[in-house]
């Protein structure tokens, strides 16, 4: 039987006022993180997948707390010397001639820079096109742009965006194949390209892999599909790689493991190695923002910029795509395994390190799981594992393993030994 630790704390223990149940944590280092109890855990969320880089690399500390000995904040009108040292790394590193670079702290900034560089370069256009099951942030704009969120209370001052089809690859539209499914979803965006929108679109963004929406994968025709409609229609792309960027998924970015060119990405999470940063690269053909256009305070905060300097080394010299490649065959083939013998697993999805279960109730109607999605969560916090779950307040059915990519193979390996126990656990006790 696997080591557990106590499932939920005592009255006012690690408590804050909405959330009493949370787990206060107090110290981290590689894949494990403590409590405030001094309980360890293997971290299979790289917090909110931001530690791509394990957490608290000493490379990446050492970096900011040197920057901090220099200059700690600089607003934007002034370079910084970590600036132009990143700016260097991200385009060697940049898809294709994605070469202009903005910076900010948080995904959902980096993801209103791109729509706002779209329309910029758009300006007879009226529409913005996302993909339903869509997630794109919590800022009023972001939220908007992510799949409908239930009793949304700000509806009445959100912009509005035109949310297109996409393929599922579990669930395909009755009586079709993956496939079919693909290119009738291709066939219904040019339609609302075409004859459903009442003026011009300035955009289409989407996740390579939907995250939070249900971490759906596309038929590469459906990638190759969107790519050339946003060509022949004067559309800007834009992929949103703020989680499958820098490593997750066995490459540096999935417009490499896919072999699609956008023309706007945004970044984020695994970039700053645990300090906030985000941006996007766009392609040097577009025009760039006017002074006053975009500019944030603290938007190139000299302290982030030194991290992810010294993350992106790490991640280079460590060879962190290769090492999640290798990891996530590993995981999909045990997890694979356990599906044979767990009917609560209903598909097995991949690539690289971004890797998840979905939970069904029924394989043959592929009824979603979600309370037993939550009870996955909850005994993994009892035998010291931190497993991720999509959507929340009890609306996803999905599982995520989705450690750093330097997680060591034991450290995985328990991970992936504690989600079989608890999924017989919850199997044999019926919920």
């Amino acid at each position: 039987m696997l080591e557990t630790v106590k499932s939920k704390p005592a009255k006012g223990e690690h408590a804050t006022p909405n959330h009493p149940e949370k787990i206060t944590l107090v110290r981290a280092r590689g894949s494990l993180v403590w409590d405030d109890k001094g309980r360890e855990y293997i971290d299979c969320t790289a917090q909110a997948w931001s530690n791509n880089l394990g957490a608290n690399d000493p490379r990446v500390t050492e970096a900011a707390i040197a920057q901090i000995g220099q200059i700690t904040h600089a607003r934007p009108n002034f370079n910084s010397l970590p600036l132009l040292a990143l700016n260097e790394r991200l385009r060697k590193l940049a898809p294709g001639n994605l070469h202009q670079i903005g910076y900010c702290l948080h995904g959902s900034l980096a993801v209103e820079m791109a729509i706002k560089l779209a329309f910029k370069n758009r300006p007879d256009a009226k529409n913005f096109m996302v993909l339903q099951d869509a997630y794109h942030g919590r800022s009023l704009t972001t939220l908007a742009a992510s799949w409908p969120h239930p009793n949304n209370p700000f509806l009445s001052i959100m912009p509005r965006f035109a949310r297109a089809p996409h393929p599922d690859t579990y669930r395909p539209r009755a009586g079709l194949t993956v496939e079919q499914d693909s290119q009738l979803c291709l066939g219904m965006i040019e339609d609302m390209i075409v004859k459903g929108l009442d003026g011009q679109v300035a955009g289409f963004m989407m996740e390579p892999i939907q995250g939070n929406g249900g971490h759906n994968e596309f038929p590469l025709s459906f990638y190759k599909g969107v790519r050339d409609i946003c060509t022949r229609h004067g559309i800007l792309l834009i992929w949103d790689e703020i989680q499958t960027g820098f490593g997750r998924m066995g490459t540096m970015w999935a417009a490499d493991y896919y072999d699609v060119q956008p023309d706007i990405m945004t970044f984020g999470k695994g970039v700053g190695g645990g300090f906030p940063l985000a941006g996007i690269l766009a392609d040097e053909k577009l025009s760039w923002f006017e002074e006053g256009e975009e500019a944030l305070t603290f938007g190139q905060s000299p302290i982030s910029l030194a991290a992810a300097v010294a993350t992106i080394d790490a991640i280079i010299s460590d060879d962190l795509c290769g090492r999640a490649k290798v990891q996530g065959e590993y995981a999909t083939t045990r997890l694979k395994e356990m599906q044979e013998r767990h009917p609560l697993i209903g598909d097995v999805r991949c690539p690289g390190l971004m890797v998840s279960i979905e939970l069904v109730t029924d394989r043959e109607k592929k009824t979603p799981a979600k309370h037993a999605a939550q009870e996955v969560y909850r005994r993994g916090v009892i035998h010291g594992v931190l497993f991720g779950e999509s959507r929340y307040r009890g609306l996803g059915n999905l599982i995520k393993v989705k450690p750093p990519l330097d997680i060591t193979h034991e450290q995985l390996a328990h991970s992936l030994n504690v989600l079989d126990q608890v999924l017989s656990e919850i199997e044999e006790e019926g919920l």
